[in-house]
């Protein structure tokens, strides 16, 4: 969700009276922001969009500086990914099967113009996904997917396992799954919360109101339990320290998984 519309839907979310089916299939959530500033002179750069700019719009409850792209949206997360892919890996330049789980619209429009990717976008929710599903229950044969991109969507389901189960499924034997969560590895363990139904309590433990947990060290066996030989990918070793700052990417996390 983008948090430019959550501020203003937190009373009646909380107040349990907006389900979260209700507002993630309000349209303008997966849209792009309106307008591009374009390439300016400026000391941060966006490598999605290319958008230069002297600072970056704030995001987030708390309005967390520098995070968001003013022309694509995008935010540290996705900018990381964006370079993983691009830069960290030969994904692009192969004819690939790809799945986009709740693909986030920064990343969607360029993702479809790869030229050798067969791409597909499935979301629970959105009305503009190529297919509406749950992530526990695909619709999709096994072995379907050499490359699954989910970022910030596992948090969103009760029974993460199930979809872990269910993305090792439709991936076939080699193929790769890039995953992102909320993920704290100085956590041991996941911060657990799925029979929470409380939104206001939801918040309050693991920052939104729509998420059901904040995973800890035990994420990697969790995915490796379901089938992944799993790398981790920390941005502070990824990139250095001027990328960082020039990319606008704070501490961040990826889960490089290969479907054994």
């Amino acid at each position: 969700m983008t948090l430019q519309t959550l501020p203003t839907l937190l009373g009646r979310i909380t107040a349990a009276a907006l389900p979260e089916a209700e507002v993630y299939r309000l349209e303008r959530l997966y849209r792009q922001p309106p307008g591009r500033i374009g390439r300016q002179a400026g000391v941060l750069c966006c490598p999605i969009c290319g958008t230069r700019a002297l600072r970056f719009a704030p995001f987030g409850l708390a309005g967390r500086s520098n995070a968001r792209c003013p022309s694509c949206g995008s935010l540290e997360r996705h900018r990381l990914l964006w370079l993983y892919l691009t830069r960290h890996t030969r994904l692009l330049r192969r004819r690939l099967r790809v799945l986009h789980t709740a693909p986030e619209p920064c990343l969607e429009g360029p993702l479809r113009q790869v030229r050798r990717w067969r791409y597909q976008t499935v979301d629970r929710f959105s009305p503009l996904a190529d297919r509406r599903a749950d992530l526990t229950d695909l619709p999709y044969s096994a072995g379907s997917f050499d490359l699954i991109l989910s970022s910030h969507v596992l948090e969103h389901i009760p029974d993460d396992a199930a979809a872990m189960a269910e993305l090792a499924r439709v991936l076939r034997p080699g193929g790769v799954a890039i995953v992102l969560v909320p993920y704290d590895p100085r956590r041991p363990a996941t911060e657990e919360g799925r029979t929470v139904t409380s939104p206001a309590e939801r918040l309050v433990r693991f920052g939104h109101p729509y998420h059901y947990r904040i995973y800890g060290a035990d994420l990697l066996n969790r995915l490796t339990a379901t089938g992944f030989a799993v790398r981790a990918v920390d941005s502070r070793r990824l990139l250095r320290p001027h990328q960082r700052r020039r990319y606008r990417i704070n501490r961040n996390h990826l889960f490089h998984c290969v479907r054994r």
